[in-house]
């Protein structure tokens, strides 16, 4: 196994396999765990979310904030790349979010996978004052924030005058650990797919295979619109616990979706320590599947 590939792109013809656990429901102990686990098992990644509270069996479940909870991650684990699955635009002023991500980039060794989205969750937004603009609005600051990441990354000082976001001559040290955090964008919507295009090293695209496949090759068009080369795109799927529940379901849905291009792979992972059958993926089955579509 060659193992995470920091500041890039893994190889096209690699595999590579994570796990996502989404913080309602669970403590902090139960998250150092399974990270842990992860860590040390083998995988290339491990992602928690970015909501404030519990989206499932009501709202009072124990729920961490993200971004912090990245931070101290970072320093429970050593191998594994760290993100949000994913992180919503309006949760946060991008200049600012920006800074953060670059914190935890550093304290991690560069390991962070930076993925992202527009926001979706109303009744989070709601239920703490943040504004929640309309689709369009939504798509069109996500736009911007994705121009401010690539500016303070790549300059020295930055100026910015957007509809929504503004940068006056801001520095902006230090610079991520390889020069660049992948940016990873989970959307199908068609004016998504073009800051898509322009922005994401990765991209979750979600749906059947067919879907899937379709949307890959609207992406493409929007990438020829922008004069970029679709396969530098990563294409990542996320999905629910459901695909480890046996071997055979594992391996017939890593196949299925590798078959169309789909080269990472995220898992749901059940709350509590993980059982023997995705111990027996992570220590037996992904690493058949890593070989058995190399090349």
């Amino acid at each position: 196994m060659a193992g995470p590939t920091y500041g890039k792109n893994p190889p096209a013809d690699q595999l590579d396999f994570g796990i996502v656990t989404g913080q309602h429901w669970r403590t902090w102990d139960e998250m150092v765990e399974q990270w842990q686990w992860a860590d040390e098992s083998g995988l290339d990644s491990a992602w928690a979310f970015d909501h404030f509270f519990s989206l499932r069996d009501g709202e009072m479940g124990e729920c961490l904030e993200g971004w912090t909870l990245l931070s101290a991650l970072a320093v429970k684990t050593s191998n594994v790349q760290i993100g949000l699955m994913v992180t919503g635009n309006t949760h946060r002023n991008p200049s600012v979010l920006a800074k953060q991500a670059v914190t935890v980039d550093i304290i991690s060794g560069g390991r962070l996978i930076h993925g992202m989205g527009a926001a979706w969750q109303e009744r989070e937004h709601q239920a703490y004052g943040i504004d929640f603009p309309s689709p369009r609005e939504r798509v069109d600051r996500f736009g911007e924030s994705m121009e401010i990441y690539r500016l303070l990354e790549t300059q020295e000082r930055s100026t910015f005058n957007g509809q929504y976001y503004t940068l006056d001559n801001a520095p902006f040290e230090p610079k991520p650990v390889f020069g660049h955090i992948p940016i990873l964008i989970g959307s199908t919507g068609k004016r998504m797919l073009r800051h898509v295009a322009r922005y994401a090293d990765q991209w979750d695209g979600g749906g059947t295979p067919e879907e899937y496949k379709a949307t890959g090759e609207q992406l493409a068009a929007a990438c020829a619109e922008v004069g970029r080369d679709p396969s530098e795109i990563r294409w990542v799927l996320s999905t629910g616990a459901d695909k480890l529940e046996s071997v055979d379901t594992f391996r017939k849905h890593v196949a299925d979706y590798a078959a169309i291009g789909v080269r990472s792979f995220l898992f749901s992972l059940p709350g509590g320590s993980p059982n023997a059958t995705v111990r027996k993926i992570a220590g037996e089955v992904i690493p058949e599947l890593r070989e058995a579509f190399k090349g």
